[in-house]
């Protein structure tokens, strides 16, 4: 028998009324990121248009198992932090009234919820790992699409990699690895802690770029990597066939150990001609690979150079304090982009294998959002930053 008829109530109203009441609540907790009903015009909106397929993204069943531990997932609320995303991720930089203009205009609210819905169909590869709460309170850039993006591009360049066998494939995991530990320190807005972790990843990123060029030499390049293991983790000594080969380095004023146990694989490079103090240094391999890039990836290095500069800073203690998150959620997403997705296409390149459409979307979407990204970067300023701050934590 249905108890619901026993109380008289209409099961259409009763069901109305728990909507008004998810609705109502959806607003007070979003209250100072979106307009609330602009929030939940759009959450009705992806709603009505998946229907049915959002069963194919979240757990709608009950689950008691998942209610006890406290693992339950509510659709509802990943997809309004998607949406806050997405939207202030077109806001940055715009006045409160370009905002609300926005929020009035049909064609940008098809376009939000068609960027929402493709999140959405990533969130197995994304959110569905992201936590409920953050440790430090503030934007949730986890959830702006750049970033969302690239956590996803990670996760599937792990499963790709893992599936398959390459000697480079080590190096991507350890990039993938540093890539990802930045993005979840983002996500819980400790932001300046995830340079260093940057700093990291670009240092491998680049080290890959020269053994591409140079494959013969991923030899030699393990074997000073097996040094470093004995010299950091077991003897504390430096082995002797280091030692021979230190005694013969082409830059001998160099005096550093340590630097050449880094780096002295370069020496059989026979390209590798810098005889600068920066040999054996990342920087000189920066100088080398820009010295034979074509214009597009001159630039993407050189931007890549001064940005692992600023890594420095952090990683040394100097810089902590940030005024602006915004301008590290934007030099951050910047240098895992220029790394991440080199990293996507060059796994499919070395596995010789099509883009699944599923990838090739993502890289396309990605342009699309960084491009909009970049462009925010460019109009970086004291003034502009104030606006965002202003208007988004009254």
């Amino acid at each position: 028998m249905n108890h619901l008829s026993n109380l008289n109530v209409d099961p259409m109203k009763f069901a109305k009324s728990i909507s008004d009441e998810n609705n109502k609540t959806i607003k007070e907790f979003f209250k100072d990121k979106i307009n609330g009903s602009f929030l939940i015009k759009i959450k009705s909106e992806v709603f009505n248009k998946m229907a049915l397929d959002l069963f194919n993204y979240y757990p709608f069943q009950f689950d008691n198992k998942k209610i006890l531990t406290g693992t339950d997932e509510t659709p509802e609320y990943d997809i309004c932090r998607i949406i806050v995303g997405v939207h202030r991720h077109h806001s940055i930089f715009f006045s409160e009234q370009e905002i609300r203009e926005n929020q009035r205009n049909a064609a940008y609210q098809e376009q939000l919820v068609n960027e929402v819905i493709e999140k959405i169909r990533l969130r197995h590869f994304g959110s569905v790992f992201f936590r409920r709460k953050q440790l430090l309170l503030g934007d949730e850039f986890l959830y702006f699409p750049v970033p969302y993006e690239l956590f996803v591009m990670c996760m599937r360049s792990i499963c790709l990699i893992s599936e398959n066998v390459s000697s480079f494939f080590i190096e991507y995991g350890d990039i993938l690895k540093n890539a990802l530990s930045s993005l979840t320190l983002m996500e819980n807005n400790f932001l300046s802690n995830a340079y260093p972790l940057c700093r990291g990843m670009i240092e491998q990123y680049l080290r890959v770029l020269i053994l591409k060029k140079h494959p013969k030499n991923y030899k030699d390049y393990e074997r000073f990597c097996n040094f470093e293991i004995e010299q950091s983790c077991c003897s504390q000594k430096y082995p002797d066939e280091f030692i021979e080969l230190f005694d013969k380095r082409i830059l001998s004023s160099s005096k550093s150990k340590v630097d050449y146990l880094h780096y002295g694989w370069l020496d059989n490079i026979e390209s590798y001609d810098t005889k600068s103090t920066n040999r054996y240094s990342i920087y000189g391999i920066m100088d080398y690979l820009m010295a034979e890039a074509d214009d597009e990836q001159y630039s993407i290095l050189n931007h890549i150079k001064s940005l692992y500069k600023m890594c420095h800073g952090y990683t040394h203690g100097s810089a902590v304090h940030v005024r602006y998150p915004l301008l590290q959620y934007f030099e951050i997403s910047i240098m895992l982009y220029h790394v991440i997705t080199t990293v996507f296409n060059d796994i499919y390149q070395t596995l010789n294998i099509d883009f699944v459409p599923e990838d090739k979307m993502l890289i396309e979407n990605l342009e699309r959002d960084f491009s909009i990204l970049y462009g925010q970067y460019k109009k970086r300023s004291t003034e502009n930053f104030d606006l965002y701050y202003g208007i988004h934590h009254k």
